[in-house]
């Protein structure tokens, strides 16, 4: 088994291999662009807002210098060039600029906070969902020509195909997170780093500018997610186990290092701008993190079967151990386990525990099952004893494997596809029962989007919740838009509880004529009120 390049005639066809990549390619774009549009006008992750907002705020002040730290800012970069693009396409669709229909400051700024699910126009929402999901997609071939760097064609398929399907990578690659941006990033540090490898192997002088391009990757990934800028650890150890002089060793980590500089620079300049600032951010959010605690650990989020599995978890941490124990690949191992130790080592101590934090180390993992995979379905092609069902165990592991993770994914893929936020389904109900005659009221906490309302031929009041109570009473409605109100992080408990209980009394008599969703609505704006908002159409208090 210490043979990693096929024989010649094992090769496929370049042809074949070429059909296959382009299948396979095909299949991750379709699981990561079929729910893109779910949600819509709606953000559909919790995080989405915290992208989009300051890409809208650059847009808005035509700064990239953004006070917005707590997240860093690459992601929103590539969502401004992303409508930067679009926004000459947006103008001959809709006949005015995009800017136009930025929040206006009247809706989304209040003496409570910014109004968080307020993202308009909606496009921006897709645009960025867009970016993510490309991300994700060439994240897909970046393993595949890692593998095939590695071991060869057919370990590049097989990466591709476990990568592909991989359900915590499919999740996260049609959602607004930094995630899958950091990850994209990661593993295209760590190709560089096996770009390196080769050139120093051949004495190729471009080794040099691999260097830089492996500290220019390293520094866009700590720009995409903060933490899983330790991917640089691993390129100062592929620099150090090099078979160069310790004079020209030195002179690739320095050269890394400018590079690393300049990715963190480009992707995040607050980081080196404003780094005092951005390290108290960091305490502060630290802090909130400490006070929440998640219902699964990393190790149980990982071997469940909507992120990694226990099919793939067993057999890329057999292909960790083959690939460290054989010494054309040990290098690899070593750099891989030197960034996934120090990366466990900086989230592991939270008490939350959210799997994103670790979703960068999914596509080594898919790679390692990939080329044990590969040298096995070798080894055995190659024994004197070709017994039937030992000539089969390769190809049944890869089958086992991908139908474990294609089962998750594709589950995913039915359960959000067809999601239709609430607020939705609740203007949808006007607009087939309230004529332009009738009158709503309707609160404006529930974040339902000013250009939803225009949906609907009855008059539409939007007032804050505190105002609504003295208004029924001084106004009749034919309809009532209200839910069921979370007070958290009140300002006042005691005179919030209040008036809570008097709105309570006041609506409590007007019969109910359509409800959805569950999840109560904060009071507090700039918490996302998720897509399963609970909406209450109440008959209002009109005399007919």
């Amino acid at each position: 088994m210490e043979t990693l390049n096929p024989a010649p005639e094992l090769r496929r066809p370049k042809a074949k291999d070429s059909i296959l990549w382009l299948v396979l390619v095909a299949l991750a774009a379709v699981l990561r662009l079929g729910p893109i549009a779910s949600g819509l006008p709606y953000s559909d992750y919790v995080d989405e807002g915290h992208i989009l907002h300051p890409a809208i705020t650059i847009l808005k002040s035509k700064t990239f210098d953004t006070t917005f730290s707590t997240y860093p800012p690459l992601t929103s970069y590539l969502t401004v060039a992303a409508i930067k693009v679009y926004s000459p396409f947006y103008r001959i669709f809709h006949h005015h600029k995009l800017w136009k229909d930025f929040p206006a400051e009247q809706d989304f700024h209040t003496d409570l906070g910014e109004y968080y699910d307020l993202v308009t126009p909606p496009d921006i929402i897709w645009l960025g969902r867009l970016v993510i999901a490309c991300l994700s997609i060439a994240t897909v071939i970046v393993a595949g020509a890692l593998a095939k760097s590695l071991a060869g064609s057919r370990a590049g398929l097989l990466a591709i195909l476990f990568t592909a399907l991989s359900p915590a990578l499919v999740s996260r690659g049609s959602i607004v997170i930094i995630d899958t941006v950091g990850t994209f990033f990661v593993l295209t540090t760590l190709y560089f780093c096996q770009r390196l490898r080769v050139l120093a192997a051949s004495n190729n002088r471009l080794v040099w500018r691999s260097a830089a391009f492996t500290g220019i990757a390293a520094g866009l990934a700590c720009a995409a997610k903060y933490t899983v800028g330790v991917v640089f650890i691993a390129v100062l150890v592929t620099i150090l186990m090099l078979p160069v002089a310790k004079k020209s060793k030195t002179i690739l980590i320095l050269v890394s290092s400018a590079g690393l500089l300049a990715g963190i620079f480009c992707g995040a300049p607050g980081m080196l701008l404003h780094s005092g600032k951005i390290v108290e951010e960091l305490r502060g959010l630290a802090s909130f993190y400490q006070t929440i605690k998640s219902d699964q650990g990393y190790w149980s989020a990982a071997i469940s079967g909507w992120e990694i599995g226990v099919p793939l978890m067993i057999t890329g941490l057999a292909g960790i151990i083959w690939m460290f124990w054989n010494a054309s690949t040990r290098g690899v191992a070593v750099s891989w386990i030197a960034f996934a130790l120090l990366l466990l080592s900086a989230v592991v101590w939270s008490t939350f525990q959210p799997f994103r934090n670790l979703l960068s180390l999914v596509p080594p993992l898919c790679i390692a099952a990939a080329l044990l995979c590969d040298s096995l379905g070798q080894y055995l092609e190659c024994s004197q004893r070709r017994l039937a069902f030992i000539f089969w165990v390769a190809p049944a592991l890869i089958l086992f494997v991908a139908v474990s993770l294609a089962w998750s994914s594709l589950r995913h893929l039915q359960l959000r596809t067809p999601h239709i936020d609430t607020r939705i389904r609740a203007i949808d109900w006007l607009r087939q029962h309230a004529t332009k005659e009738e009158t709503v009221l309707a609160i404006r906490e529930l974040s339902i989007l000013p250009a939803e309302w225009k949906r609907i031929a009855a008059t539409a009041t939007v007032i804050p919740w505190f105002q609504a109570a003295d208004l029924l009473e001084r106004q009749r409605f034919d309809y009532v838009v209200t839910g069921d109100f979370d007070l958290r992080y009140a300002s006042d408990p005691n005179a919030w509880s209040a008036y809570r209980e008097r709105w309570q009394a006041k609506v409590s008599p007007l019969p109910v004529q359509a409800d959805f969703g569950q999840v109560v609505t904060p009071v507090r704006p700039y918490l996302w009120r998720t897509n399963d908002e609970r909406i209450l159409i109440l008959k209002g208090n009109a005399q007919h």
